[in-house]
């Protein structure tokens, strides 16, 4: 029997002496997209999350030609299945919406950034797992790991570390990071020190300094995502200022030897190292210093 015929039959089934209530789907086999995209209307009002009456009602919308609501509609449950961690639900979905309207300029700009969500979303997992592996964060976090875990990754999300490294390199140096908490007032490096270490700050901030003319001069300040030490820890060279915790937060050391195991199996060694002196900061505090000292 085909779909029509179960449609009619039911239009003219009684039950009782009421006429039985068509259902959506028969409304759309009838071609009442009107009806049928009403119906629909009122229950996504009532649960806005019913993601099936969002893409039913996409269809008829469609079916109607009106384009533009029928994105909206797709839109909404991309952005649901992605805020659930359902990337490639979210990805395909909105590849058939560009299908659908191929000169829409935004689904490929929104593709792309669910394509860096869900990258961001596999460095998160294995960044966390390096993390968890780490006895000095766990030390840390006074029996709450997985909170504080995941309280340090929101701070470091944005960082060019994460922006540039793999997951497996992020979980890796994650693992063999030491997590320290700096107070106000203490003092990381001091300037000339051979100290080989890196560090990555949380939160906080610290202030490279000198003496200069009798009066302690602040060349640069440094807050969450910056990295500071990377020549003292790949070159060798001396740390080129005094710097001091101005306010108190969390790092992530990098000493020489995790240095050497976060290298090995490393897959891709010249871009990791790459990574770590990206923002050259060690260079711009020297350059800045050498600046002050004459006069420039």
């Amino acid at each position: 029997m085909e779909a029509g015929d179960v449609v009619l039959k039911r239009i003219f089934r009684k039950k009782g002496d009421a006429e039985q209530e068509l259902t959506v789907e028969d409304l759309i086999t009838l071609e009442r997209y009107d009806e049928a995209a009403e119906r629909l209307r009122a229950r996504v009002k009532a649960v806005k999350q019913d993601l099936h009456a969002h893409l039913k009602l996409a269809e008829v919308y469609l079916a109607l030609r009106e384009v533009t609501k029928a994105l909206d509609e797709y839109v909404f449950v991309a952005d649901s299945y992605a805020d659930d961690g359902f990337f490639d639900k979210a990805i395909a979905l909105l590849g058939k919406a560009a299908k659908v309207a191929p000169g829409d300029d935004t689904l490929p700009r929104r593709i792309e950034r669910y394509r860096r969500l869900k990258r961001l979303e596999h460095r998160r997992r294995l960044a966390i797992e390096g993390l968890r592996s780490n006895r000095s964060t766990v030390a840390q976090s006074a029996g709450n790991s997985a909170l504080e875990v995941e309280l340090l990754w929101n701070k470091i999300a944005k960082s060019h570390l994460v922006e540039e490294l793999s997951g497996e390199q992020l979980k890796k140096l994650f693992s063999v990071m030491e997590m320290r908490r700096i107070i106000e007032g203490q003092t990381v490096a001091k300037a000339g020190s051979p100290e080989r270490m890196m560090l990555l700050v949380v939160n906080g901030v610290i202030d490279a300094s000198c003496e200069l003319n009798g009066q302690r001069t602040t060349v640069r300040s440094f807050s969450t995502g910056d990295v500071i030490g990377e020549s003292a820890l790949l070159e060798g060279k001396p740390w080129p200022a005094d710097y001091e915790v101005v306010e108190s937060g969390t790092v992530f050391r990098l000493s020489r030897s995790g240095f050497e195991q976060a290298m090995v199996g490393n897959e891709d060694p010249r871009g990791f190292i790459s990574t770590l002196r990206q923002q050259q900061n060690d260079r711009d505090v020297a350059a800045s210093l050498q600046r002050l000292k004459s006069g420039g």
